[in-house]
């Protein structure tokens, strides 16, 4: 499994680029898709470029984004889209590496999960910030890039070792090593559910460029599937009503390209069929209702039956256009990314939500 969201020094160097319901909908509603207002989540010192791949039920957001005498990316909080916290690495003595960090997820306490380089030998391991200090969790020593990628209000936190293709599970202060599909070879975990459900993906054989959306529940995993053609599928988010979400190779494997899908009641639906099949898009959250948000052509929203890019529902003079949206808590407010219509190489965090009736 190549390693798709692996950061580099190089790359936390460098500026920024643009970078969890409801059974299968039998049909389209009628009914009008809601409106957002856009907060742009900038702090007052100067923050800016940032992205936000997660939001917890109070609208607090973690991601990474560049501050003012930093010489690149790091992890931040945003308790309030004015007021962003850095996040501090693991290795404060080395100039090179006290920045290097990335959040991925937070749960309603604002505990921050993510990654952070360290050294001797520099490796990227997997952290918990816990009032804004960092733990090394120290997951897969001998692994060269370990994440976390979710956790919950229960302080389970699922990830990823990317170079030994193993996904885990860390509770009170253990970690349990998560099995593949039957005759798999290598996992990876995205996210977690409120009650410890972890989603990913694994390998079905040796062949670990072919693999299937995949559900732990205690341990055990399940697999969700995939669309017709396709050797490969994730799973990156399940709501309460046990509907989740992720993406799905379009007739091929690991590197073709990937459709947004939701599984349910047994099925993999395509969120997107008119995509096409030379871009890729992913369901990367779905809330309590089932309104579910990800990326494609852009940032964009799924309810009751319908896709609709979210540009088309924020206000017109904003002069930003959402490129990808990566959370939606159960208010409906949504963490994406956009880019000012001038300029589609800049990226900053944006806040989305619904508006009043």
């Amino acid at each position: 499994m190549r390693k798709r969201i692996t950061r580099t020094l190089a790359v936390l160097t460098a500026p920024i680029a643009i970078a969890t319901a409801a059974a299968v909908p039998a049909h389209a509603t009628t009914t009008a898709p809601v409106h957002y207002q856009l907060t742009m989540i900038k702090a007052t010192n100067g923050a800016f470029g940032n992205v936000p791949y997660g939001i917890n039920a109070a609208g607090h957001t973690a991601g990474v984004a560049t501050f003012l005498g930093h010489s690149g990316q790091a992890a931040y909080l945003s308790t309030s889209p004015t007021q962003l916290t850095n996040l501090p690495g693991i290795a404060p003595n080395d100039p090179s590496l006290a920045d290097a960090t990335v959040a991925y997820g937070l749960n309603s306490s604002d505990t921050v999960v993510g990654a952070a380089f360290n050294t001797l030998p520099i490796r990227q391991t997997a952290v918990v910030w816990r009032n804004g200090t960092p733990t090394d969790l120290g997951i897969l020593p001998t692994d060269g890039h370990v994440q976390a990628r979710a956790i919950n209000d229960a302080d389970q936190i699922a990830g990823t070792g990317l170079d030994t293709g193993k996904a885990w599970l860390y509770q009170n202060g253990n970690t349990s090593l998560l099995a593949p599909l039957p005759g798999g070879r290598a996992a990876e975990a995205f996210g977690i559910t409120s009650d410890g459900q972890v989603l990913g993906l694994s390998s079905t054989s040796n062949d670990t460029s072919k693999a299937e959306a995949t559900v732990w529940r205690n341990g055990t995993p399940s697999d969700l599937g995939t669309l017709p053609g396709s050797t490969w599928s994730e799973a990156h988010a399940m709501n309460s009503s046990g509907v989740a979400v992720g993406a799905a190779g379009i007739n091929g494997g690991e590197f073709a390209p990937r459709h947004p899908v939701m599984f349910a009641g047994g099925k993999v639906v395509d969120l997107w069929p008119d995509l096409g099949g030379s871009t890729s898009g992913t369901a990367q959250a779905i809330n309590r209702s089932g309104t579910i948000v990800g990326d494609g052509r852009g940032g964009w929203v799924y309810n009751n039956g319908v896709r609709t890019d979210l540009d088309t529902l924020i206000p017109p003079n904003t002069g930003l256009r959402i490129t990808a949206a990566y959370g939606i808590n159960d208010n409906g407010q949504i963490a994406a990314s956009a880019s000012p219509t001038t300029n589609r190489h800049l990226s900053f965090a944006v806040l989305l939500t619904p508006e009043s009736n």
